[in-house]
């Protein structure tokens, strides 16, 4: 997925900093060493070692590493940071860490529990005594009790340095039986001449429900200490925007 993605990835959450202060916050509030797992591209991982916090950035994807390190080669004030590549089910960085990050519906692309579980047991492998876990989840209710997306207008952006204006469009399939969402990304490239592209993306997300979440970090040695419904902090409700999990290790 993130082989065709990550061309468009940094250009389309260019404007996305919702999050930031969040992240930030957490990491100012309980300390490092942090564990950035999913880091894609670093939008995060950068703005972490930037408030001078030492992180280690993990993620499955080459081509997305392989634009955090063009990004990192240009930043040598950011020394802190360490990229991995390894799948979030099974690694091992023999080292422990204070507080581990996954943002932005990283968790989502889980799409069993038994991948759950054995990722939530490697977390805690690598966490400190009373380290926090962090995960930013799409909010299950919200998205059971919406209607399945037709083709939808996103936004549109520019990239300058392929000459080429790019249109997003998205539609959403669900399939709540088996908890899962299947979205369909459609970028069309259109160039200076008028010549279109067009790049499909299929991403197939897992919806998680708070109960279940509660009962999976407990079986893996977490337990839950907040459970809120945006960025803000502000409690989790049914029509929350997200689902932020914060636990702890026990």
């Amino acid at each position: 997925m993130y082989s065709l993605l990550a061309r468009y990835y940094d250009l389309e959450n260019a404007a996305f900093t919702a999050d930031l202060p969040f992240w930030l916050g957490l990491a100012r509030e309980h300390g490092g060493p942090l564990l950035e797992i999913g880091c894609g591209s670093g939008r995060v991982l950068f703005q972490l070692a930037r408030d001078g916090h030492t992180v280690v950035g993990l993620d499955n994807s080459p081509d997305m590493l392989a634009r955090a390190r063009a990004r990192l080669a240009k930043r040598p004030d950011l020394s802190a940071v360490r990229l991995v590549e390894a799948d979030m089910r099974d690694f091992d960085l023999g080292e422990r860490f204070r507080l581990l990050l996954v943002p932005f519906n990283t968790f989502a692309h889980l799409l069993e529990q038994p991948g759950q579980l054995a990722a939530l047991d490697c977390f805690r492998r690598h966490a400190e005594p009373g380290a926090l876990l962090a995960l930013d989840l799409p909010n299950a209710p919200a998205i059971y009790a919406s209607d399945e997306a037709p083709l939808t207008f996103e936004r549109s952006f520019r990239d300058e340095e392929r000459g080429v204006t790019i249109q997003q469009f998205s539609t959403l399939e669900l399939h709540r039986a088996e908890q899962l969402g299947h979205a369909l990304w459609l970028y069309d490239e259109i160039a200076a001449d008028g010549l279109m592209k067009r790049t499909t993306v299929p991403v197939t997300f897992r919806c998680t429900f708070p109960a279940e979440m509660n009962l999976l970090l407990d079986r893996c040695g977490f337990a839950l200490d907040h459970l809120y419904g945006d960025y803000d902090r502000s409690p989790f409700a049914d029509d929350s925007p997200r689902m932020l999990v914060v636990a702890r290790a026990v």
